[in-house]
């Protein structure tokens, strides 16, 4: 255990909460930059809907296994230096984009690189703080996503307004740059050199330091991430079932998936292109004469990262076999993640289009972004970290508290964002946006802080980039999408986010589902840390008693 003094441990928690809200902004900076993407690039709602969640989702998810198994066994702190530098970098490149195409290439560089962001962040902060802090230090770290949200609108659309006025009436702009290019550069170049901060300041701590027994050290961390993207990932993954002497029907399950995938892209792609009138369904490219359009672009993609996401599922099955009870097989688990799924897809699509639809039914203005962005980090930031202590609250008074807890809140959050869809008031719509930004992240601390508590140590990482997978695969590859989807077929944009917001009930159910096995998912993960202590100590002190895993 190393011996730091008793404030540093927060002021790694304040650094790694920085580098989220890092990632937010240049996540969340296509939102205000919406309106010009369109203009400049003639993109249509499903378009922005593609660039805001499907193509950074993709490869977040794609990579977010293997880089959150390399923070498992790797330096956590120079796994996130690295992806820090490489999503800042790949957001400065968006700003040099001249088409869809290569913007769009440049925000699958932004997903890869923040896939390896929070499992590590997750994994540090499990070894600085005691498991009885957990859900409150996880909701202060989520506070990173509604600064990072909020900066992301304030600052992008205060780029864009004093680039517009500094050379909108026939100044030259700098190397010919519009604002929104700007815009993208300018919240990109400073996250390469808050790198070298993480690299100076913050320390490894020893692994599991405040569990009873640290887990073993991963000789081969490299190897190890290596292999799990080649799982994913064929002709690997069927390699990788010919390592394992898998069962003629495990290959048979793998066709399966890949058949599946298949299907899903055919009907899906032809369904969206059925309802889109020709203007709206805009041709990218063409390949032998085959149309490529932006809902081949988005069904193919899902497809992928379903595909690839049930590859890895099967590989953990066969190849860990405490990965699979705790988090593949888990019932808990998958009904926590179905939860945070629609979730993350009702945030994501409201979200999404915030400022599309205040600058297009309300005629609000860029000068509107900061107030925004003003609302989202007070508000945001407010919930997030009064729902730290509530949701831990409510866990001591009741054991399915953090769930119900979820429940209650997201209920507020889309009430909320009814009034603030449905008024023709902009003063009612900043007062009802600030209502639902204050309850809509209060689900993150308490749901990442559920599936930590299910799992062992060393899959700290591991649990959080799975339970991601829902979140970012439904939530953030569908959620803007749809919500774009349906404004081009409709005409209406209220409409179409007002859907979106109708998938509270299932968000609950699923709680209500995982609370029923929520008791016995926590005892899985105590009794296989006693089988794992058992086999590192002596039988004297093999199993350790659940008071003294309690710090």
């Amino acid at each position: 255990m190393t011996h730091e003094r008793p404030w540093y441990r927060w002021y790694v928690l304040f650094i790694l909460t920085l580098i989220y809200a890092f990632s937010y902004v240049d996540r969340q900076i296509v939102t205000i930059l919406a309106p010009y993407l369109k203009k400049d690039m003639g993109i249509s709602d499903a378009q922005l809907g593609l660039l805001y969640g499907t193509s950074f989702a993709l490869f977040y998810c794609v990579f977010g296994i293997p880089l959150a198994r390399l923070a498992d066994g790797w330096s956590r702190v120079r796994t996130l230096a690295l992806g820090l530098s490489f999503w800042s970098l790949m957001t400065a490149m968006s700003g040099l984009s001249r088409n869809f195409a290569q913007l769009g290439v440049a925000r699958i560089g932004v997903g890869v690189g923040e896939a390896s962001a929070t499992p590590a962040a997750v994994s540090l902060l499990g070894d600085y703080f005691e498991r009885a802090r957990r859900g409150t230090v996880l909701a202060l770290y989520s506070v990173g996503v509604y600064v990072g949200a909020g900066a992301s609108l304030a600052i992008g659309g205060s780029i864009v307004s004093w680039w517009e006025h500094t050379y909108g009436k026939g100044v030259s702009a700098p190397f010919g740059l519009s604002g929104w290019q700007a815009s993208f550069i300018g919240v990109g170049v400073p996250g390469i050199l808050f790198a070298l901060i993480v690299l100076l300041t913050i320390r490894e701590p020893m692994r599991g330091r405040l569990d009873a027994v640290p887990p073993k050290k991963d000789p081969h961390p490299f190897a190890h991430a290596l292999r799990d993207l080649g799982a994913m990932v064929p002709p690997w993954s069927w390699m990788h079932l010919g390592k394992r002497n898998a069962a003629p029907r495990e290959y048979v399950r793998n066709a399966t998936y890949l058949l599946l995938a298949i299907i899903l892209v055919v009907l899906a792609t032809m369904g969206t292109n059925h309802v889109l009138s020709a203007s709206r369904n805009v041709q990218i490219g063409s390949v032998f004469g085959f149309a490529i359009t932006s809902n081949l672009i988005q069904w193919l993609a899902i497809a992928i990262a379903v595909y690839v996401c049930s590859n890895w599922y099967q590989a953990t099955r066969l190849g860990d076999p405490s990965a699979h009870r705790l988090i593949t097989g888990s019932k808990t688990f998958a009904a926590v993640t179905v939860a945070g799924a629609f979730l993350a897809f009702a945030m994501n699509a409201v979200n999404g289009f915030v400022f599309v639809y205040a600058s297009r039914t309300l005629g609000l203005t860029a000068e509107a972004g900061l107030r925004l962005g003003i609302i989202a980090i007070i508000a945001g930031g407010a919930g997030i970290t009064i729902s730290g202590y509530l949701c831990d609250l409510a866990k001591r008074k009741h054991p399915f508290g953090r769930l119900y807890f979820v429940c209650f809140t997201a209920s507020f959050f889309t009430a909320a964002s009814v009034v603030q869809y449905l008024t023709h008031s902009a003063t009612v719509f900043y007062c009802a946006y600030a209502v639902a930004t204050f309850f809509v992240p209060m689900w993150f601390g308490p749901l990442q802080a559920t599936t930590q508590d299910l799992v062992i140590p060393r899959l700290r990482g591991t649990a959080f980039a799975a339970f991601s997978l829902g979140p970012n695969i439904f939530g953030l590859g569908l959620g803007p999408y749809c919500v774009g989807l349906l404004s081009d077929a409709s005409g209406d944009l209220r409409f179409a986010i007002l859907c979106a917001l109708g998938v509270l009930p299932i968000s609950v159910m699923s709680l209500l589902v995982a609370s029923r096995s929520l008791l016995d998912g926590e005892a899985a993960a105590r009794a296989e840390l006693a089988a794992v202590d058992a086999t590192l100590v002596d039988d004297e002190v093999a199993v350790v008693p659940e008071h003294q895993l309690i710090h």
